[in-house]
C-alpha cells in the first residue's frame, strides 16, 4: 500500500540524479549549463516545475531535460504505487553562488562556487517533502570542459 511519506524518498532520488554529473545536456553537465541562465542576473536562482515541465527563467534549451525528469517523476510514482493526484506540485530550485556551509560544501573539493539544490514535493494534504543536494560549480564553458561521448545519444 502506497504512503505519502514515500514522496520524501522520491524527492531524494530526483535531486540526487539532477545533481549528478550524469545529468547531461548536449554532453555537458546540466548544472553548469543551467548556471549560464543566471550568470548575468541579480538573482542566482533557477526554479523548475517538474509537473508542468517549466523552467524559470525560461529557456527552450532545457526541454529535453525537463521531459526526462518529468518522466522520471512519473515512473517513480508508478513504482511506489502513488497516484499522481496525491502530488500537487514538484519543484526543483537551484541556488548558485550560495552561502558556503562547512557541513555540506567541502572547501576546495571541487571547482566553482557553492551551489544548493532542493526538490520540494507538495502533496494533496498540504505536506511538503524536501530533499537537498550540495555541490560546487561554475558556469558552462565549452573551452574548459570535455563533452561527454554520450552527447546526442540520450
Amino acid at each position: 500500500m502506497a504512503r505519502r511519506r514515500e514522496l520524501g524518498s522520491i524527492a531524494s532520488g530526483i535531486i540526487g540524479s539532477f545533481n549528478s554529473r550524469n545529468n547531461d545536456i548536449d554532453g555537458y553537465w546540466g548544472i553548469g549549463k543551467i548556471y549560464n541562465l543566471v550568470v548575468t542576473r541579480e538573482s542566482k536562482t533557477v526554479s523548475i516545475d517538474l509537473k508542468n515541465k517549466a523552467i524559470s527563467p525560461t529557456s527552450n534549451e532545457f526541454d529535453a531535460m525537463l521531459t526526462f525528469y518529468h518522466n522520471m517523476l512519473t515512473c517513480l510514482l508508478e513504482k511506489h504505487d502513488i497516484p499522481l493526484e496525491w502530488v500537487t506540485s514538484v519543484n526543483i530550485s537551484v541556488e548558485f553562488e550560495a552561502t558556503y556551509e562547512d557541513k555540506y560544501h567541502y572547501w576546495r573539493s571541487a571547482l566553482g562556487n557553492p551551489c544548493k539544490l532542493q526538490c520540494e514535493i507538495l502533496d494533496d494534504n498540504g505536506r511538503i517533502h524536501n530533499a537537498y543536494a550540495y555541490n560546487n560549480c561554475r558556469p558552462h564553458d565549452p573551452s574548459r570542459e570535455n563533452q561527454s561521448s554520450r552527447a546526442g545519444n540520450l
